[in-house]
């Protein structure tokens, strides 16, 4: 009995029931109280559905596996032309940092999808080179642009993950490790002699791409090293999708406020976004069971992919996830749309397609009324979270359409307008924040702190602390004040702003504590800001003249 039960078990419990699974941890971890992520939150639904869309669709047209690749690579060689303009001053830039972001904002994401472009490339050279010529001249070319391109990125986790997702396509079309074998059984110390000087390279490379950016590579280190630490407090269950950042907080704030923070880790830390590891923040917010059903099922896209012969799509889908290793590619919702797009292709055989598949019934071809209708509900749902995620979209067209008010700081003037997107957009940092400033610009003090301690939840920047302490200080709630002031110290220990407050604060005379004046007053003036700017100047002459007032000089 079991001889007959098992394959069929092996056939069906693939890919399908494990992005299901992922799903359901997913609905079952979400706080739907707190409703952090709302938006984020319907496009992961929306984003399953995609993968049962294409599933199904693959099985009625066959040949749009190799058209969406084919469209991929034109995206790419879009991208990459675009990033040409503006490496040579035609186009303008996203970022007013980077010269070269594509359509991104950034150019660390956009080296990361140029990335992706090179073992797509790559692969159909290797398909097309013997069996039309000039078509494998095509994807050379596109290669070529893409590369001109690539350099000015000035991505490091971009050119591993090209590289690693090149080497798997050179791997599996060249019959590599099969050739290595051989070659090691006849010359073993020629391999052995090889691999040393190939490790050693390697070793300098990666201590020269250290070196490259080392306080960036510091930073991101110690990023990882708090999220683990995260991690640490609720494994099993996670915090949740859109979790990470008040949990990211709350870590960082009690590692500063034990004291073993090293001189280099107080100076590269900041208050993050994402976790720059999109598998440490899926485990941190999806807990055990969630990362365990995202490495599985990533396993199983690979190995599918090498099975079913889809080595450009599986050498793609490499190097992105290599490149989630050290960046953030799943917060945008272009590489998600990829990931899937790949992931189908890989997972979707040459037999399931013509219907002599094992899979779930609805993706056999000979079961077209039943997979039409399938098709019809996945739709219908993606519809339905569609139309659920239009009132966000609208909300943030007004609120740019009244956001530069708030620049000019006409509070009064945004208030009521704020007001009535807040309930939409209350899971929006920087709305929360500009909404909260406002409210506190008009008076509102109680109001602003029920809209600060919602961004607490939102987000990890101290400038919430900052807010929510000079709220306080307003409503002479003045104890209050000095534990939100700390906790922003705790948070960002090189940060000079809290300091200034904390020295106004404890040299109002109603809360006049001159010791402790002394010392934030010593902070502001002696330690050194990342970057010197008009505003510590600010900040250290009121200081300084605070100082003078109370009657102590600064030596």
């Amino acid at each position: 009995m079991s001889l007959i039960f098992r394959p069929k078990i092996n056939k069906v419990i693939r890919s399908d029931a494990v992005i299901t699974l992922l799903l359901t941890v997913l609905l079952v971890t979400y706080n739907y109280n707190k409703n952090l992520s709302p938006d984020s939150f319907l496009f992961f639904i929306q984003i399953t559905l995609l993968w049962f869309f294409l599933r199904i669709l693959y099985g009625i047209f066959p040949v749009l596996k190799r058209t969406l690749l084919v469209g991929l690579l034109v995206w790419g060689l879009f991208e990459a032309v675009h990033g040409l303009g503006q490496l040579y001053n035609y186009i303008p830039s996203n970022h007013a940092l980077f010269k070269t972001t594509g359509t991104f904002f950034n150019s660390g994401p956009y080296g990361g999808f140029i990335a992706l472009q090179f073992p797509l490339a790559l692969h159909f050279w290797f398909y097309y080179r013997k069996r039309k010529t000039y078509v494998s001249y095509i994807f050379i070319a596109i290669g070529v642009i893409c590369f001109a391109v690539f350099p000015a990125t000035l991505s490091r986790t971009a050119w591993i993950a090209a590289i690693v997702g090149c080497l798997a396509v050179l791997v599996i079309n060249t019959r590599f490790i099969r050739r290595l074998c051989i070659f090691w059984k006849r010359r073993k110390k020629q391999v052995i002699f090889y691999s040393v000087i190939l490790l050693l390279i390697l070793s300098i490379g990666l201590y020269g791409i250290y070196k490259l950016k080392k306080d960036s590579a510091d930073g991101r280190l110690f990023l990882w090293k708090i999220t683990a630490l995260a991690i640490r407090e609720s494994p099993v269950k996670g915090v949740g999708f859109g979790g990470f950042p008040a949990a990211y907080a709350d870590a960082q704030m009690k590692y500063f406020k034990n004291g073993k923070a090293t001189a280099t880790e107080k100076l590269v830390a900041g208050s993050p976004e994402y976790a720059f590891n999109e598998y440490l923040q899926l485990f941190l917010e999806q807990g055990l069971f969630g990362i365990i059903l995202f490495l599985l099922l990533t396993f199983l896209i690979i190995k599918e992919g090498i099975k079913n012969k889809q080595t450009g799509a599986a050498g793609s889908f490499i190097a992105l996830s290599v490149f989630a290793f050290a960046s953030y590619p799943y917060q945008l919702w272009e590489f998600p749309i990829i990931w899937v797009l790949l992931g189908t292709i890989c997972v979707t055989s040459v037999k399931e397609t013509s219907g002599q598949s094992m899979h779930p019934p609805f993706l056999k071809s000979k079961n077209s009324r039943t997979r039409l209708p399938v098709l019809g509900i996945v739709c219908l749902l993606s519809v339905v979270c569609a139309m659920r995620q239009k009132p966000y979209y609208s909300a943030k067209k007004e609120w740019k359409k009244v956001q530069s008010l708030y620049t000019v700081k006409a509070y009064e003037s945004i208030t009521g307008d704020y007001t009535g997107l807040y309930p939409i957009l209350n899971y929006e940092p920087k709305f929360v924040f500009e909404y909260a400033v406002a409210l506190n610009g008009t008076g509102q003090y109680e109001m602003a702190d029920r809209v600060l301690s919602r961004g607490l939840q939102l987000s990890c920047d101290p400038m919430f602390y900052n807010v929510k302490g000079r709220n306080y200080h307003e409503m002479k709630k003045y104890k209050e004040a000095e534990e939100c002031y700390i906790r922003s110290t705790y948070l960002l220990p090189e940060r000079i702003y809290p300091y200034y407050l904390l020295t106004k604060l404890y040299a109002d005379s109603a809360y006049y504590h001159p010791e402790q004046m002394l010392l934030s007053a010593k902070a502001v003036l002696e330690k050194e800001p990342k970057v010197h700017s008009m505003a510590i100047k600010e900040m250290r002459m009121e200081v300084n003249k605070i100082l003078k007032e109370k009657g102590y000089e600064n030596e």
